[in-house]
């Protein structure tokens, strides 16, 4: 049994969905109208019987209790097994973590147990007014785990020997250093400690603020295999499922998002570094489209800013982004980053104290990414003279062009003719000029490839999903063939996530951009299941036996989806007969006129069934 299945098996999808969704008893199922789509009779039953759920109307959709969190809360496959896991009870493995890994993270949460008592003891006082005079209340405190660290520098490092670490693991894991007597010293002394974690919520280090004015104001844990400040986002661990469902809003500081966390604005996160790096941004935009910068607006500010607004453009190139739902279905948003404009020498957290009403007005009144650059461009530039203005066109062009067209574009277009005092056709002609749109181009960079019968099978793999997907990972000329191929006909979490993962990374790769595309950082199932996939050998198979292996498997698995779809609506037409809503009829008998046409086809009586 695998860990996906074992959580499974200790969860009732009754009890689960019934969380989420008021139900109602209907014979051997349980209905509700669809939490997915708005309609007016219930089309959405719960099987507890075959611990699966399937809404009958619009939606056309079903699936098991996995499945269901991760389309109600719009989680991706890690995040619901985790989150169901914590709620079974059940411990996942970190695959993928070196024993080192293990030891530092375990080193990491000893320290900040440390940190938290020193804050909590009388030598701490002085730093607990100070937390108290910056509007942070008990609860937020304990809660982001802030702490003290001792100012002697050997108190920790004593203390974690004392728990059995070695001086080897303890430098390792960059809590110590040596001094120029060649002796280990603890890193951080007298300073305010912040711990910090990865969007899983791993401790991989700390933020160090002094508070006795030395330098340097800010100090991070050493660069390393656990700490990489350009990919972490403060909060994010904390923010995750809210920056879904409202989108992302970043500021600067730990206190900025401490303090918003505090008022309840829970989808804000603090970049680590004076600019967002291309990896932030692309863990938002993997969420959300919607994305807010809040920093500071000095001299010193306004140029992170732009630095940040630069990556940010670039990774939001396009005017809308596309997210995969739970049911492997593409749903597309806008994408929206902006800038809120703070009031000069002010930040968010004071900002927040003072009034969470004005906060709440500033993120609102954000005004367009494409909007802050141009009036930047056009700010900083020589707007009097023809050269000037031309200047500014060029340097504008490449940010213009990323919006590919479109109301974003005709209004950035329209901006900078203004800002500049010249006829947008006059900027639409510069724009098109061959130079700018040379310019352009060498300034894009382009992005690298991304990295049942019965509820709970017996086996814990299975045979025919593995091998359709063995066939086209290491195919891609079936891409094409597999295009009726739908992810609903996966039953295993992991083989359902991987061929979506596979649909995802579109058409024109070979093999190996194929399994990089495929591939995900990670300690899931999933990650798991592919080295498992690679590492099989598969029986060498001429361009024929390919395809005919493959339109086997694909037959087999669009057969067996199809028989539990008619199992299901059985039991639901087992009870009284239920209200249908309007073309749900139809769609009774095209699911029995797909059963036959299947029926035939692995027959091979397709012609006799056509006609």
């Amino acid at each position: 049994m695998t860990v996906v299945d074992d959580v499974k098996s200790r969860l009732d999808i009754v009890e689960v969905i019934s969380q989420r969704v008021p139900l109602q008893r209907s014979g051997r199922s349980f209905k509700a109208n669809c939490p997915f789509h708005q309609e007016r009779t219930p089309s959405f039953h719960v099987f507890p019987d075959r611990q699966s759920w399937r809404c009958f109307g619009s939606c056309a959709i079903g699936g098991d209790v996995l499945s269901f969190v991760m389309r109600s809360e719009n989680l991706e496959f890690g995040e619901a097994l985790r989150q169901m896991a914590q709620q079974a009870g059940v411990t996942l493995p970190q695959r993928g973590q070196s024993s080192q890994n293990e030891a530092a993270h375990k080193i990491n949460e000893d320290t900040r147990a440390f940190f938290q008592r020193t804050l909590a003891s009388v030598q701490g006082a002085s730093a607990r007014e100070y937390l108290e005079k910056r509007g942070l209340n008990k609860q937020a405190v304990e809660a982001f785990g802030i702490g003290l660290s001792p100012s002697d520098g050997e108190s920790l490092k004593n203390h974690l020997i004392r728990e059995g670490y070695s001086q080897e693991e303890l430098a390792s894991a960059g809590v110590v250093r040596a001094g120029d007597d060649g002796v280990n010293h603890d890193l951080f002394r007298g300073r305010l400690m912040f711990p910090i974690r990865d969007a899983h919520g791993n401790l991989v280090g700390f933020g160090a603020r002094s508070l006795d004015g030395s330098e340097p104001k800010y100090l991070n844990s050493p660069q390393g295999a656990l700490f990489d400040k350009s990919r972490i986002l403060y909060a994010m661990d904390r923010a995750r499922t809210d920056v879904r469902r409202e989108g992302a809003v970043i500021v600067e500081g730990y206190m900025d998002a401490i303090a918003a966390h505090q008022a309840g604005f829970k989808n804000v996160v603090a970049q680590m570094g004076t600019a967002l790096t291309e990896f932030q941004v692309d863990e938002i935009r993997r969420l959300t489209g919607k994305m807010t910068m809040a920093l500071d607006q000095d001299a010193a500010g306004q140029n992170a800013t732009l630095r940040s607004l630069d990556v940010v453009l670039e990774n939001f190139r396009t005017k809308e982004i596309s997210h995969r739902g739970p049911d492997g279905s593409t749903q597309t948003i806008d994408a929206d980053p902006r800038i809120i404009v703070m009031p000069p020498g002010h930040d968010p957290d004071e900002v927040i104290h003072r009034s969470p009403s004005d906060w709440m007005k500033l993120v609102e009144s954000a005004i367009p990414a494409i909007t802050f650059r141009i009036n930047a461009i056009t700010s900083q530039g020589d707007i009097d003279s023809p050269e000037g203005k031309a200047r500014c066109v060029a340097e504008a062009a490449p940010f213009i062009h990323l919006l590919e067209g479109g109301i974003q574009q005709a209004n950035a277009v329209e901006l900078l003719a203004n800002n500049l005092s010249v006829p947008i056709d006059t900027v639409k002609a510069a724009l098109s000029r061959p130079s700018v749109a040379r310019r352009t181009r060498r300034q894009e960079q382009p992005r690298p490839a991304a990295t049942a019968a019965s509820p709970f099978a017996k086996l814990d793999h299975d045979p025919v999903e593995e091998h359709c997907l063995q066939l086209l990972l290491n195919y891609p000329e079936l891409r094409d063939l597999a295009a009726g191929l739908l992810p609903e006909y996966f039953q295993r979490h992991e083989n359902r996530e991987l061929f979506s993962r596979w649909l995802d990374a579109g058409s024109g790769l070979d093999k190996d951009e194929t399994l990089a595309a495929v591939k995900r950082d990670g300690d899931d199932e999933v990650t798991a299941q592919l080295g498992s996939l690679t590492d099989k050998p598969l029986i060498p198979l001429d361009v024929n036996g390919r395809e005919a292996s493959f339109l086997e498997v694909a037959s087999r698995l669009e057969e067996r989806n199809l028989k539990n779809l008619k199992s299901e609506e059985v039991i639901r037409f087992a009870e009284s007969p239920p209200d249908l809503e309007e073309g749900e009829h139809e769609d009774i008998l095209r699911l029995n006129k797909q059963i036959k046409i299947n029926e035939g086809l692995r027959r091979g009586q397709a012609q006799e069934i056509s006609g």
